[in-house]
């Protein structure tokens, strides 16, 4: 009895067992009917194809046709050969250094111009006794007509329009015409002269001065004349 119920134990189990084991799969493979349907060709239209060509941004190895308009086309070809020029071998083993030397030395006059050297290295600049700030603050107290002299003995006519247009300037103030501050505009006295008949002279010298100190333009001994007769002349109507 009990042999027979150990046979019996093993039948279930191996009944169990059996039936997990999943069934072998179907490896049959269906094929597909062959479609013979003819391929239709698709071509793009010569304007789209011409569109794409010309197209920038479809462009990854030559350059796009230059522009239309006569500027951009002009534009298109300098911007190219100066991208050309700085690709050349020309550029690489001699051009360069002479721009870089060319910067170099642009940067030391505006250096030089603007007295930032002279600051770095200690050096002072002598002061000259006619210059423009000077003259400025002592207004009430030179003596212009030596100081006119001096200016014409060095031919520096420039500094002598200036101090021929300070010493009307001074005169005007003495007249009590104007009230001179070095903070004031030249066109400031001119419309503080009220009086008709001299202040269309004094304008007029007022634009002479301005032409020649400010516009840093010089004058040669003739048109220096022309000048001072005119600031002479204008002196007298005081």
């Amino acid at each position: 009895m009990k042999r027979f119920s150990f046979i019996w134990f093993l039948w279930c189990v191996s009944l169990s067992v059996f039936s997990q084991i999943p069934e072998k799969a179907d490896t049959t493979i269906s094929q597909a009917a062959f479609d013979q349907t003819p391929v239709k060709l698709r071509k793009p239209s010569d304007d789209a194809l011409e569109r794409f060509r010309s197209d920038r941004d479809y462009n990854y190895q030559q350059a796009a046709p230059p522009p239309e308009n006569p500027l951009s086309r002009f534009w298109y070809w300098l911007s190219r050969k100066f991208f050309e020029f700085f690709r050349s071998s020309s550029y690489e083993n001699f051009w360069q250094y002479v721009f870089l030397v060319t910067i170099g030395a642009l940067v030391v006059w505006l250096l030089y111009k603007s007295e930032f050297l002279g600051g770095l290295f200690g050096t002072k600049a002598q002061e000259d006794p006619l210059a423009y700030n000077k003259i400025t603050e002592n207004i009430h107290e030179l003596d212009f007509n030596s100081l006119i002299e001096e200016a014409i003995a060095k031919n520096n006519y420039r500094l002598a329009v200036r101090l021929y247009y300070l010493k009307t300037l001074k005169q005007l103030t003495d007249k009590g015409l104007i009230h001179w501050q070095p903070t004031k505009t030249n066109r400031s006295y001119v419309d503080e002269l009220n009086t008709k008949t001299l202040q269309s002279d004094f304008e007029k010298l007022t634009s002479q001065f301005e032409y020649v100190w400010y516009g840093e333009f010089r004058i040669s001994e003739v048109e220096f004349g022309i000048i001072k007769e005119e600031f002479q002349h204008f002196s007298l109507k005081i």
